[in-house]
């Protein structure tokens, strides 16, 4: 087990790398981690040009706003009122960008938080601690703004408060008198409020993500047991159980009052986006739009992914251990521990079940399995446990070192790595050239470009002065036909070297490199990525379009900074 000592200073350097990662790693995980947040915060608080996915489509939106203005939004809205000048008027891109990484990051400390309060033993708490810490999921997914790392902090708090609700009504009370009933009357009160707490969360937890209640159910199934337990009889759990479902009711109508005023500007047709997610995704055709995979993939593959093969082997021995002793309560275990074990168990299968059915299954759905996972390898009771074998085994070490330093610089900073800075060096080109000229922008093989990190305005888009066309994955006379689409004064093309090489000499002979961005990992291009060799195969290149192969001229496009 970790020595107290050296644990501090291991924990410290893993938070400053998870700063670090926050900062400065402009790896490119999904366009969800921008177009579900920031994407239209910035576009709707700073007037910048940003792209609205179909989730956001006004006839039947599937996201409710009120996540993305509480955990980016607010701290955007800040900076422009009482921050950076420059912000609020000439956006600086790379400020904006950090901002909204700012933001989750505090979010994930609520994950750290989380797990010292689920686990009460000190040396239980050092060794998760150290396993959430050091977990790459830590350092890329839970610091950028995914609906997924939001949806994770909430479980997790959901679970702190089960566990506090679980200890206040387990706790026997010492001694008797008017102490005695002075303490049961502060714990009742606690009680009722933690209930309420967690309805409300219940409710943020459903309009942030509505795959919430794969993972959350089986919280409430248990608390609905134990409230009944602790009530003495139906009647008076329904009476206990009422006022914190007035409460959900009223979060619930909060949400569906901003969201309508949001989407629709009145309230004549009310606005809920669980039941349009739901909708939406129990159709086959709408879910083929954005992959279809095996039914198996997130047990077979997403979880090991996401937690690593040593973690998800002590999941496993967990589960074993809770089987074999179903039923029999664990001795020298703190109160109320057993229920939370348990009700994490009951969390795994019932979340791998449910998302498990649905044919599109990404890694980051599982995001918030990775906190309760840790709890229980902290806590298995064995006698070779967890805490044992990560500093006596070399073996487990060496694996799980490797596996989240790997995966923490592929998603951290390699894949599609060289996007965001190239929106930051296009927004020094444009902050360079003349007020007058018009600028073309083509990104072709490459993730979405977010919009809201070029930093230019809406009216300069719509007056035709800045224009961004993303080809995706379209083919080269596609790309060919962009060229003369519109006709700018400044025509720039964003590409992956490996793909550059690729393309016929009639359009390399019309372009220039102005900027190579390395790293760039581009796996979906992986032949050509290995032909072009380590160095451009792993750079994405800015390329200026010569003016005579758009139109007659001899303009070409500014330097790039």
């Amino acid at each position: 087990m970790p020595a107290s000592r050296p644990f501090k200073w291991v924990y410290i350097a893993l938070w400053l790398i998870r700063v670090c990662f926050a900062l400065f790693g402009t790896g490119y995980i999904h366009p969800d981690e921008h177009m579900q947040n920031g994407e239209i915060a910035a576009g709707d608080i700073l007037g910048l040009h940003a792209l609205k996915s179909w989730e956001w489509h006004p006839a039947s939106p599937v996201r409710s706003i009120v996540p993305a203005f509480v955990t980016t939004g607010v701290p955007i809205l800040f900076f422009k009122l009482f921050g950076s000048e420059r912000l609020a008027t000439n956006v600086q891109v790379s400020m904006l960008f950090r901002i909204e990484r700012l933001a989750f990051l505090n979010l994930s400390m609520l994950l750290d938080y989380s797990l010292l309060s689920l686990i009460s033993s000190p040396a239980h708490q050092r060794l998760g601690l150290l396993l959430l810490a050091s977990s790459y999921v830590m350092h890329t997914f839970q610091v950028r703004p995914f609906s997924n790392s939001l949806e994770s902090v909430l479980v997790a708090l959901c679970l702190v408060l089960f566990q506090r609700i679980v200890v206040d009504g387990l706790t026997p009370l010492n001694g008797g008198g008017k102490d005695a009933d002075d303490s049961a009357s502060k714990r009742g009160r606690t009680f009722k409020r933690d209930l309420h707490l967690l309805a409300i969360l219940g409710v943020v937890g459903t309009f942030t993500r509505p795959t919430f209640l794969a993972f959350a159910l089986p919280i409430a199934y248990q608390v609905l047991l134990f409230s009944c337990r602790v009530a003495g009889s139906p009647i008076r759990a329904v009476a206990l159980l009422l006022p914190p479902l007035c409460s959900a009711a009223l979060a619930a109508s909060g949400f569906i009052v901003a969201d309508t005023y949001y989407f629709r500007g009145n309230f004549s047709n009310p606005v809920i986006t669980p039941y349009n997610f739901v909708q939406y995704n129990l159709s086959a055709e709408n879910l083929a739009d954005h992959g279809l995979h095996p039914r198996w993939l997130h047990l077979s593959v997403n979880l090991p992914m996401m937690v690593g093969p040593g973690l998800l082997w002590f999941t496993l021995c967990s589960i074993y251990e809770y089987a074999k002793h179903y039923g029999r309560s664990s001795e020298g275990d703190p109160v109320g521990m057993d229920t939370i074990r348990q009700t994490i168990i009951q969390m795994i299968l019932h979340s791998l079940l449910i998302l498990s059915v649905q044919p599109h299954q990404e890694l980051r759905f599982l995001t918030p399995l990775v906190l309760p996972i840790i709890v229980l390898a902290a806590t298995l009771k064995r006698s070779a446990r967890p805490g044992k074998l990560f500093w006596a085994s070399r073996t487990f070490s060496a694996s799980w070192i490797t596996f989240n330093v790997l995966l923490a610089l592929v998603f951290g900073f390699l894949h599609q790595g060289g996007v965001v800075p190239s929106l930051f060096s296009l927004r020094a080109t444009l902050d360079d050239v003349s007020s007058g000229m018009s600028t073309h922008i083509i990104y072709w093989k490459t993730y979405m470009p977010p919009r809201h990190l070029l930093g230019v305005s809406q009216k300069d888009v719509l007056s035709g002065k800045i224009s961004l066309t993303d080809l995706a994955g379209a083919s080269q006379d596609a790309l060919k036909a962009a060229f003369s689409t519109p006709s700018c004064d400044a025509t720039y093309l964003v590409t992956p070297m490996a793909m550059y090489l690729s393309l016929p000499e009639e359009i390399v002979s019309c372009t220039a490199l102005q900027k190579r961005i390395f790293p760039h990992l581009d796996l979906d291009h992986i032949s050509e990525t290995v032909q072009a060799g380590w160095y451009d195969g792993l750079s994405l290149g800015i390329y200026a379009v010569k003016r005579s192969c758009t139109a007659d001229g001899p303009t070409t496009g500014a330097s790039l900074k």
